[in-house]
């Protein structure tokens, strides 16, 4: 199942925004841009994300079969994401289609892509591989699912708001921003996690994988 879309990610920005007091004129704007950068961004996650070798693995020889028996490791961006670098040009280009043109512009794409890139991170960390998956002739036969849990707003919050602030966004509302950019972010991540996959055939040693694994 893929990562959760531009569209249903804007749609959690916006209640996140009301939520956090943001009601200004440019706010449906501002909740779509974030939430189709954040849908791509973690598209490119979906496609970019890899399983580290050697989760244990229980699949004696003959035939080599059995499955995982502890929990696995994902790469963590930019080797398994995308990097601020990548996301940034995506956020301006998305603020600036939705009208957002003010001179803080480029500083708030940044602070953006600062913090999702973040959050994928922090996603890797705290988010494994569930053990269980069957291995059948020294591969791995069925997908296998996420857990853990991801990052929550109060860990997201303060990436936020100290980004914001790096970039010279310091007015009032910069801590309802960083809120919302945080709750957005919690509440999609949570999504993915849930409907992520780690997709068969990952060659197998009978203590251990032997290979990279990757998401669907």
């Amino acid at each position: 199942m893929p990562a959760p879309s531009g569209s249903e990610i804007g749609g959690l920005a916006k209640g996140a925004m009301q939520s956090a007091g943001l009601r200004g004129e440019n706010a449906p704007d501002l909740a779509t841009a974030l939430g189709d950068t954040c849908g791509q961004a973690f598209t490119l996650f979906a496609n970019m994300a890899i399983v580290s070798p050697g989760i244990p693995a229980a699949a004696p020889p003959p035939p080599g079969a059995g499955s995982t028996a502890g929990p696995g490791m994902m790469l963590p961006p930019p080797a398994g994401g995308p990097g601020a670098s990548q996301i940034e040009p995506i956020a301006k280009g998305l603020l600036a289609s939705n009208q957002i043109n003010g001179e803080q512009r480029d500083a708030l794409a940044k602070a953006i892509a600062q913090t999702v890139e973040q959050a994928l991170l922090l996603f890797t960390t705290m988010v494994m591989v569930a053990p269980g998956m069957a291995i059948a002739g020294f591969t791995t036969t069925s997908p296998g699912s996420l857990m853990g849990a991801a990052p929550a707003k109060p860990m997201l919050q303060p990436i936020a708001l100290g980004f914001l602030q790096a970039g010279g966004i310091r007015g009032e509302n910069a801590p309802d921003l960083a809120g919302a950019m945080a709750q957005t972010l919690a509440d999609a991540l949570t999504q993915m996690m849930t409907r992520l996959k780690v997709t068969p055939g990952i060659p197998s040693s009978p203590g251990a994988t032997a290979g990279p694994g990757r998401l669907l």
